[in-house]
Formats: structure tokens, sequence, C-alpha cells
């Protein structure tokens, strides 16, 4: 998807958001902060660490000595304190860099929020950065970021998320702090409405207000500048979300203005959505023609022969939930998966978690009737694997590894890239530069 377009001009004006925050009436509750490199100045949030210290008592992991601009109500601790500390109820992992994942994920924290940063120098072309987000937000209650694009994508995923950006400076509501009034913004009280909502385990209400906000912000721009390939798509991608009816004439109106722009790719990379948005409303007949339309590799147009035979054979929702998946609708292909139910439904389930790294969710759908020869094996070896490393037992996660490079070599890539995260966490720590 397109870098969003920016406009230094308010565009956005929140309803609900527009109220005072009050404290819960829970008891204090702590924070675990997992930083990235380079000391408190280069923490990616502090405007979120600043509210959690409001919320709560607020830990810092790091090896390194207190630094003058620490904040005072934030604590500095060991990894060892950490992970003793999270054994305490109303505790809460904040990670805030995908490298602490397999660290964080071997204690299992009731509760984990993702603080999502910017990869700088050569983290954005490492395969390690996304292969450790994907897994990292496979196991967060919450994840936060302040890109739009990466926003969008986990929203498709189905993840409660949050995005900690906006073209609005000026507050949007209050919070109330002993006798403050700490003035927010609007993008700061979704995180506390969503902080509220994780603790008590209530639904995600947060993930639509925001999407509207974001809607009714593109639309006010288009209206301003008209048909435009990237702001009709972003606005089409909202309403999709948001199951308006709007989002089909939107999109082929990002469709139209990408061709006068003369735009080669636009058939891939504005057209097929509709593909989802016709899915999503169960015009799968039409979805399917139109993904057709588009179907330009060896690949993509042995894959829609494929739907044709399923389609023919009454397999509907099998074939809406593909398309779902193929358009990286990953959360409502899960959801017609869901009623599908049955083997077939079984096995595309798993590939999504595989696709998404939820590990643990994905080897829970395993049978033994599943591995039946040696390839079957060995992709369970390596998720095994995975699953191993995860929970912090590295010997097994060796082991397994080992025993899949006898077959294929690439499984010993497994073992450096826990040889990597280990480097990193001593990073990360202040140990080593």
């Amino acid at each position: 998807m397109e870098e969003p377009v920016q406009s230094s001009e308010s565009q956005i004006q929140p309803n609900e958001t527009a109220q005072k925050y009050k404290e819960t009436s829970l008891s204090p509750i702590q924070y675990v902060l997992f930083p990235r490199k380079g000391g408190w100045s280069s923490f990616p949030y502090p405007d979120i660490a600043a509210l959690l210290a409001a919320e709560g008592t607020v830990y810092y992991v790091s090896h390194l000595e207190r630094s003058d601009d620490l904040p005072a109500a934030i604590r500095l601790i060991s990894l060892l304190e950490a992970e003793a500390l999270l054994q305490q109820p109303r505790t809460v992992a904040v990670v805030a860099h995908p490298y602490w994942l397999t660290a964080v994920a071997s204690i299992e924290p009731d509760l984990l929020i993702t603080l999502l940063p910017e990869p700088v120098q050569e983290e954005a072309d490492s395969p390690l950065w996304e292969s450790c987000i994907s897994k990292l937000v496979g196991i967060s209650n919450l994840v936060c970021t302040s890109s739009e694009t990466r926003y969008m994508k986990l929203v498709f995923q189905g993840v409660r998320t949050v995005w900690l950006g906006g073209e609005d400076p000026t507050p949007s509501g209050m919070m109330q702090k002993d006798e403050l009034e700490i003035p927010l913004r609007d993008y700061e009280m979704l995180f506390l409405h969503a902080l509220k909502q994780i603790h008590s385990s209530a639904t995600d209400t947060v993930t639509q207000l925001q999407c509207k906000l974001r809607a009714d912000y593109y639309r006010k721009l288009r209206s301003k500048t008209g048909a435009h390939e990237t702001i009709s798509f972003l606005l089409a991608a909202y309403e999709y979300i948001l199951e308006d009816s709007r989002a089909a004439a939107t999109v082929q109106e990002a469709f139209a203005h990408a061709i006068s722009c003369g735009r080669s790719d636009c058939l891939q990379s504005h057209y097929r959505f509709l593909s989802a948005i016709q899915a999503r409303a169960g015009e799968v007949e039409n979805a399917l023609q139109v993904y057709g339309t588009t179907a330009a590799t060896d690949q993509e147009r042995h894959h829609y022969e494929q739907l044709c035979r399923w389609l023919e054979a009454g397999e509907h929702q099998l074939v809406q939930a593909e398309l779902l998946r193929l358009n990286d609708d990953y959360g409502t292909a899960l959801k017609v998966l869901d009623k599908l139910g049955g083997e077939t439904a079984r096995h595309w389930k798993f590939r999504i978690f595989q696709e998404t790294g939820r590990v643990e969710e994905a080897l829970k759908l395993v049978h033994a009737a599943d591995i039946v020869d040696q390839a079957s094996q060995q992709d369970y070896r390596q998720l095994s694997g995975t699953a191993l490393a995860l929970r912090g037992e590295r010997h097994g996660a060796v082991t397994l590894f080992l025993e899949s490079a006898l077959d294929d070599e690439h499984a010993l890539a497994r073992i450096v890239e826990m040889e990597l995260l280990d480097q990193a966490i001593q990073q990360l720590l202040g140990e080593v530069p």
C-alpha cells in the first residue's frame, strides 16, 4: 500500500475522543519498558511512556547507568529484575524494539503491548526485522505504530492496534492526574481507551473509531483535491474496513485516476482491491472475475483457475476466504473460515497463521495425519523449533533445527537468527556498542 499523503492542515474532528479520560478505580499497574538501544533519548514514544507513568509504575530495562534525561518517574531495572517483575499480577510488558522477541516471549507476560519503532540504518533491509515484527505482533495484546501504512496492514490482519499519529496537534481531551489536567491528542486518547479495554478484556472499539476518523480525514482531503490515486485508494481502504457501501465506487475512482496518470501496475495495485470489496459483500463470482482480470503472472493465473474449479464445485466460502487472503485481509478471511469449519478450513487457517507469525496457533492446528511425508515432517520440525525458541526452550529448538538441516541446510539460518537475537539483546541492554 502506498505511503499516505500527509497534510499540515487539521482535518480530524473526533467525537467520542473529545471527552475527559478518567482514572480507573483499579489498583495501580506496573509497566516494564523494553527499549531500543541508545538510552532514553532513542525511546520512540516518550509521550506514550509518560501516559503509562501517569497510569501506574513504569520500569525501564537496561544495564546502563541512569542517565540525566530519564524521567524521574521511571525506574531503571535489569533484565533479571524485569523477568521477576513480569511474574507479578497486573504487570505489563511494553516492547519498543522487535529484537526483544524471544527474551519477552519466553517470559510469557499476561499482557504485552508492542510499540513498533521505525527501522534505522541496516534494520530496514534486514529480513530479521520483519520476521521478528510478525511473530511479536502474533503474541501481542495491543500493537501501536507511527506508520499509517503499517497500521492499515495490522488492521487487515485483525490485530488490535492504534496508529500513533495524526494531522491535528490540538488537544482532543484531558486526562485527570491528581490535581492536574493533562491535555491529550486524539491518538493519545485512543491509546488510553485501548489500554483500558485490554486490561478489562473488553471488545475492541478503538480500531473502528480510529478508522472512522481516518476515513473522515481522507474524505475531506479528497473534497479539496478531487479524485486522486492515493487519497481515493486510502479512503476506499478505510471505507472497506468500516463496511461502507461507498468503498467500491471509491476504489474504482482511484483506479481511473491511476490510469490517467499512466500507472502501468494499477490493475494489481488498485483494481484488484475491488475483488476484496466484492468478496466481503458476498459477491463471490464478481470478485473472482475481478481477480482473474488482474492475474498477470503464471502463478496468479494458475491460482485463478484453481479458484474457478472450487467455485464450480460449490466451495463459495472457501473462494471468498482465499480472495480476502490474497488481498491481505487475513482477519476477515479467518472469520469466513471459522464459519465454514471442517478440515479444509483448518488447513487454510493454518496457512494464514503461518503467514502472519502466529506460531502457537498454527501449531495447535497440526494433526498427526498431516505429517505424512518428508516435506511435511520438515515443516513441522521447523515450526516446532520456532515455537520452542519463543518459549525459551533453546536446547530443544536447536536440536529440531539441526535435524531439519540434515535435509535442508537453510534450517541452519534459524539457529543463526537465535544467535543474532542474543547479540541484539546485549546491544539493547547497553552491554555492548
